[in-house]
């Protein structure tokens, strides 16, 4: 069967929608199938109701709108269609006429194409049958579990974890050695703990940034390695050349000079971007959008700030002693603890812009786009620096570093927003379906609700279950967005595999919080 909704007045009128499987979402939400005009047709709500395809007929179901939805004149909450009902969207709003064509041929043979879609439709219809039948249903479909051999997963997982593992243990003795080299063994000890201590206060806001979907600490911690190790070691190596060989070639200040506004924030910003490009293509499915390309590049350009400072802190100290020390401390731990993170993200939110986009040519050029910026940006601040010295140091800072951070700041805040929109949008449809409480919903979508919810979990024993339950709520609610996104681009997305397995996290973890 197919139900047609024809909308008979408003923005909208003479429109027909139509509806085989899965559901229509209809309101002034910018994700709805059918999106009333936002501006003149408020009576309808944002997410104001959806008609969702089941085994028996197509049925329509109020959002808890503000105006109600009326069928044939009576507020309904939830009903069986017919054909030739009509439906207004609030007391005298827009109307709609509905009529349902029964199968009159017998069904064709599928392409691979048409059946993946064909998937995609049955798990967004599967979504009303609930919790009871929910896991069943996926598995049917065979997109509940993957049936891989366990074994192989294990031993791949095992090699994996062990090859990293090694790496990095590798690096770090690289970058170890680098330190005492540099400045010596007991500046190396005092400047490490000056430098890392105060890295961990540095990345709680890029962790609260990512409050409605949080990446594992795992992942984080990888992102932070990568910036501390191998930007650190690919950066030291070539800064070392570049100046070395100017300065024979020139002079030792054109080698300072070269080294400082060229080569530094090139490679330095190319290292980094490096380790956002890997993330983007190999962790894709924990990069989800352009908050997220910042919370990484911040945590990556974290990484390498802080073993950078490690060795800034040990210079002073072995040269002026911690006279000397407190003044770079105030200078670089104080005054810009964020400077390479405001560069880095934008390289970052590059990389976020081409995960939104099902646009080849945005894909492949935002990220490049993004790493212009952040080597123009730390061109400019080490220019001043090398130019003015301590008086162009300040006047960097004061017209660049915090005008710059603050812009940062307040679009990082707008994206978080941004998405805590999308998330409440996208996840309307399992709150009125009662996958997800109204009330986990609210706390799930607030950053200060979840906030507090999840600390209150470390004294009842449950943050372990709370921290899964966020990430699984927040990754199918962008889930259906990228979803959402790749069908009106004709594009693919692997959220449509992921979809139904966040769908089995969350029932996991419910009853758990």
């Amino acid at each position: 069967m197919k139900l047609h909704l024809t909308i008979e007045s408003g923005s909208l009128a003479g429109q027909t929608f139509d509806l085989e499987s899965g559901f229509l979402t209809i309101g002034r939400g910018e994700t709805c199938s059918v999106r009333f005009d936002p501006l003149s047709e408020r009576i309808a709500s944002k997410q104001h109701a959806f008609i969702e395809a089941r085994a028996d007929g197509f049925y329509l179901t109020d959002n808890n709108s503000t105006n109600g939805t009326i069928l044939n004149g009576v507020t309904v909450g939830s009903s069986k269609l017919t054909s030739g009902d009509r439906i207004q969207f609030g007391k005298n709003g827009v109307m709609g006429e509905v009529s349902i064509a029964a199968d009159t041929v017998s069904e064709p043979v599928r392409s691979a194409e048409n059946y993946r879609d064909l998937q995609v439709q049955q798990f967004s219809q599967l979504a009303a049958t609930g919790p009871v039948n929910l896991q069943n249903s996926l598995t049917s479909l065979g997109l509940g579990h993957v049936v891989v051999d366990p074994n192989e997963k294990k031993t791949g997982r095992y090699i994996g974890i062990g090859v990293t593992i090694f790496a990095i243990a590798f690096m770090m003795l690289i970058v170890a050695a680098i330190m005492l080299l540099s400045v010596g063994p007991i500046p190396a000890v005092i400047a490490s703990v000056v430098a890392f201590v105060p890295a961990v206060i540095y990345l709680i806001p890029l962790v609260w940034l990512d409050r409605y979907d949080p990446e594992p600490l795992w992942l984080l911690g990888l992102a932070f390695a990568w910036g501390a190790l191998v930007a650190v070691i690919v950066s030291f190596v070539i800064n070392t050349v570049f100046g070395v060989a100017v300065g024979a070639a020139v002079s030792p200040e054109a080698g300072q000079f070269v080294g400082a506004v060229l080569s530094a924030p090139i490679f330095e910003e190319g290292s980094k971007g490096l380790g956002l490009v890997v993330l983007l293509i190999f962790f894709r499915k924990y990069f989800d959008d352009i908050l997220d390309g910042i919370v990484f590049a911040g945590v990556i350009a974290l990484g390498f700030a802080t073993v950078e400072n490690v060795l800034y802190y040990g210079r002073a100290l072995a040269g002026g002693g911690f006279g000397a020390l407190a003044v770079i401390f105030f200078l670089r731990g104080i005054l810009s603890p964020f400077a390479h993170v405001s560069f880095t993200a934008m390289t970052g939110i590059g990389c976020g812009i081409a995960r939104e986009s099902h646009n080849t040519a945005v894909r492949i050029l935002m990220p490049l786009v993004g790493y212009i910026g952040a080597v123009t940006l730390h061109a400019i601040w080490n220019g001043m620096a090398v130019v003015g010295g301590f008086e162009g140091f300040l006047v960097g800072y004061l017209i660049l570093e915090i005008p710059f951070f603050l812009i940062i700041a307040g679009f990082a805040l707008w994206v978080m927003r941004r998405q805590n929109k999308i998330l409440k949008e996208m996840l309307a449809i399992d709150i009125a379906r009662g996958l997800i409480s109204k009330e986990l919903g609210e706390t799930a979508t607030s950053a200060f609700k979840s906030s507090s919810w999840l600390i209150g979990g470390l004294f009842s024993g449950k943050f372990r279950a709370r921290s899964h339950y966020l990430r699984a709520v927040g990754k199918l609610g962008l889930s259906y967005w990228h979803i959402q996104r790749a069908t009106a681009a004709h594009g693919q997305t692997g959220s449509f595999q992921q979809n139904p397995l966040l769908r089995e996290e969350v029932l996991k973890w419910r009853d758990q919080v």
